[in-house]
């Protein structure tokens, strides 16, 4: 029997928009916790559920959502700085990225997706990298092109940005806003290759105040756990997606 409230979604089943809500909360709240991983953690969980066609741009809207609570949460300790010069990089990344994406075919892409969540999961700690301003629009750059084919880039910034040993809440806040921004100019993007946001803003609308609450929680449980364990566990769940996905994709 359906639920009143979930039967305006259209997009997906009602067992697997439940899936969906719980899985923004969850990784939201990964988020607040570790700095990143969340957003690969839920593109990785998402493709079983939305076709590749739309997968990303909805990815997209969803987190925009996502980042935009943590920008909130944290904005107080955020480097505008960098995000500035990010974000110079940023939206010369993606005018060269529209030229590319809609020409690749779709198990193409979902490959893509699953390889870098297991990148993601598996990255170095820390990527040297000096603050000068051609290097981080170079970076703003290449992870906005990148994102349109992968979805999430935030644990390759996230890997840079410890290179500045930023405080815990300058850290999140630094990477939610750019990676906020990113969201912004790619949802753009595939609007103008024919993305149609209306279909898909309920399911969005209830994933984005599911994450809200993620990251609520997060930030209160912010220090409060053993940060090691936590991302070491963090790290298998991300593999055990990208397999998934990769043998899905194999078998498709």
């Amino acid at each position: 029997m359906s639920l009143p409230l979930l039967v305006w979604v259209d997009q997906v089943s009602q067992q697997d928009l439940i899936l969906l809500v719980f899985a923004s909360a969850i990784t939201s709240l990964i988020s607040a916790l570790a700095g990143f991983g969340g957003g690969a953690l839920l593109l990785g969980v998402m493709a079983s559920f939305i076709s590749p066609a739309s997968l990303i741009a909805v990815h997209g809207l969803v987190q925009l959502g996502s980042n935009a609570s943590r920008v909130y949460v944290f904005r107080h300790m955020i480097n505008f700085r960098f995000v500035k010069l990010f974000m110079v990089g940023a939206v010369v990344g993606v005018l060269l990225a529209t030229v590319v994406v809609s020409q690749l075919p779709e198990k193409v892409l979902l490959t893509f997706i699953a390889l870098f969540v297991l990148l993601s999961a598996w990255l170095p700690a820390r990527i040297p990298f000096k603050e000068t301003k051609l290097q981080i629009a170079g970076l703003g750059a290449l992870l906005t092109f990148l994102s349109l084919f992968v979805g999430a880039t935030g644990p390759l910034l996230a890997a840079v940005l410890r290179t500045f040993d930023y405080a815990k809440a300058a850290f999140v806040g630094t990477l939610a806003f750019c990676i906020l921004g990113q969201n912004i100019l790619k949802v753009t993007a595939f609007s103008r290759l024919g993305f149609n946001i209306t279909d898909w803003l309920p399911l969005v609308v209830l994933m984005i105040v599911a994450g809200f609450f993620g990251t609520w929680m997060g930030a209160r449980l912010l220090g409060k756990i053993h940060e090691h364990h936590f991302k070491n566990l963090l790290k298998w769940v991300m593999t055990a997606i990208a397999i998934n996905l990769l043998i899905s994709v194999i078998f498709r």
